[in-house]
């Protein structure tokens, strides 16, 4: 054997190495190419998560442009190409495409994945208590040749370096070692993702516990609020009494405030775009903000005077504000104040918003603030810089859709560590009027050929005991039932109109409107709850219910059985 023999075999040793981890190096990156598209399509199956949980509300009760809103949000993100929203037969109700985007079906039939000339279409079914809703669908834009290049050059490069210096395996092993890293920190990511998720489990079932003590918490208030209007209508020339009287009245009124805001808090209130101040909006949430906050944060409420009306719905601006205070609080970890003003503004020029008066309602804290990089993303949606499990990164999105519902727009200015102002303004609703606050009206008897008999239906004792009497005094004659049974059993007694609330045990409200219809199908039904899921009422009659909102003024009733009777005869 030559001296060059040893010489050789070294490099063919080094040649077949250099072969075996240039075929490693194209395993690898077939690897990672696999990863990348398994993680892309895991972000489009998320955020279809995230969308089929959004719009359940919008779908239920047709509301196109709430579904608008979700996915103007939706389409914020550019890796998203197309995104729409089908009803439970399949057919398209909203569709947002990009330029480019591949055509959406025009109909869907089921839920499924697929991945299609570099897109990842993702279709979902939207369920709620087992009804299913209908669907949504997100196709993602494919990927650019130079992203695709650009994301695999990093290895072509080492590997030809690798090569070039015969130190191939060096490299390698370095570079899997790196990519064992990636791998741990995506698994122990993946593992943060699942417990946030968890989180997220508890939070919904949290929202559904708050929405039942709201319906049990507004039977009492009933009981309490027709007791006083009781008491203020028989109680003559007593002034004594009579005022205190009227502050029960006020207090039964601020506890249906807040079950309102804890119901739209828990995520089953119907979205109701209506004329509305926004300083009488917002004055009802001072206790609520308060609480909040907490004892560290101080709270200043500036409200202008002039009453300048905009068209929006007032949970959302409610939970909208209170999104707004939630991070601020976080952003004040030490203590601070909190300012929320109301002005009213006249824009001209502006850059995105039309000529015309606004409200302009501010948030301002004296908390950390946030670099420049931060602001400008901060409306984006999903984007948040809490830690995983404390933020969806949708409350500003859901800030920003609130102001552009409005007619408006939501800004940001902030400096690190001077505080953090968002402005929300709000379009001036021209000619609209917001509804005036109602009163307790006085006692009126029912004349004489329009008091009829009323099937009154409440499984509370005392919620039946006060309304049957204000129902008496106003020369009603009343069938009074603690359940949906109980009141079928009083059908013989010909009653002329019911009154059932809607959460009863056994048979619900709901199913006994359908009990009554099909004994007596001309029996006009009044629904008095505090339960905030009204769907099932619409859909039990047809969409031709009568609710009125636990607790009621008792004049409001009889009001309202007066119309329907007139209106049946």
């Amino acid at each position: 054997m030559s001296a060059s023999d040893p010489e050789r075999r070294r490099v063919a040793v080094l040649w077949v190495g250099a072969l075996v981890l240039l075929l490693a190096a194209v395993g690898l990156a077939i690897r990672e190419e696999v990863v990348h598209r398994a993680e892309a399509l895991q972000q489009a199956v998320a955020q279809t998560d995230v969308l089929a949980g959004s719009v359940s509300a919008a779908l239920a009760f047709e509301d196109a442009a709430a579904m608008r809103q979700d996915l103007s949000a939706l389409m914020r993100n550019p890796q998203v190409a197309a995104a729409g929203i089908y009803g439970p037969d399949g057919r398209q109700l909203a569709l947002l495409p990009r330029s480019g985007a591949d055509p959406a079906p025009a109909r869907i039939a089921a839920g499924g994945v697929q991945h299609m000339h570099g897109r990842d279409v993702v279709t979902q079914a939207v369920a709620e208590q087992g009804e299913r809703l209908g669907f949504v669908y997100l196709q993602t834009a494919p990927e650019d040749l130079p992203e695709f290049i650009g994301r695999h050059t990093g290895l072509v490069i080492l590997t030809a370096l690798a090569l070039m210096l015969l130190t191939f395996m060096t490299r390698a092993a370095a570079r899997l070692a790196r990519a064992n890293a990636r791998l741990n920190e995506e698994i122990a990511a993946r593992a943060a993702a699942e417990d946030a998720l968890r989180q997220s489990q508890k939070l919904e079932a949290l929202g559904q516990l708050t929405g039942g003590i709201a319906h049990d918490f507004n039977n009492l208030l009933q009981a309490i609020h027709g007791a006083f209007e009781l008491i203020l209508n028989r109680a003559g020339d007593e002034k004594t009494v009579r005022r205190w009287s009227q502050n029960g009245l006020e207090a039964a009124d601020r506890g249906a405030s807040l079950t309102r805001q804890l119901l739209a808090f828990s995520r089953q209130q119907k979205l109701e775009t209506k004329p509305l101040i926004v300083a009488d909006a917002l004055a009802r949430m001072d206790d609520l903000l308060a609480r909040t906050l907490g004892p560290k944060v101080e709270l200043v409420l500036d409200f202008d005077r002039e009453r300048v009306t905009v068209v929006s719905d007032a949970t959302q601006l409610e939970l909208a504000v209170m999104n707004l205070a939630v991070n601020a609080r976080d952003a004040m970890p030490e203590g601070g104040r909190l300012t929320i003003r109301s002005r009213v503004v006249t824009l001209t020029g502006d850059a995105l918003l039309p000529p015309g008066r606004y409200v302009e309602l501010r948030v301002i804290d004296t908390g950390e603030g946030m670099p420049a990089h931060v602001m400008r993303r901060a409306f984006d949606p999903f984007f948040t810089t809490k830690a995983v499990g404390k933020g969806t990164g949708l409350g500003l999105a859901q800030v920003y859709g609130v102001a552009r519902q409005a007619g408006g727009d939501a800004r940001i200015s902030s400096t690190p560590g001077g505080g953090t102002t968002v402005s929300l303004l709000l379009r001036e609703a021209v000619g609209a009027q917001a509804p005036p606050t109602p009163v307790a009206q006085p006692l009126e008897t029912v004349p004489p050929d329009l008091a009829a008999t009323v099937l009154l239906v409440d499984d509370d004792e005392a919620v039946r005991g006060v309304v049957r009497g204000g129902l008496e005094l106003r020369g009603y004659k009343v069938l009074d039932a603690d359940s949906g049974e109980a009141a079928l059993a009083l059908v013989s007694e010909h009653p002329e109109i019911a009154v059932i609330d809607y959460a009863m045990p056994g048979m619900d409200g709901a199913q006994t409107a359908e009990s009554l219809r099909r004994l007596m199908p001309r029996l006009p039904i009044i629904f008095a709850s505090g339960h905030a899921d009204t769907a099932a009422v619409e859909r039990a009659l047809g969409g031709s219910a009568t609710v009125l909102r636990k607790p009621f003024d008792i004049a409001v009733l009889s009001e309202t059985m007066t119309r329907l009777l007139t209106a049946e005869g």
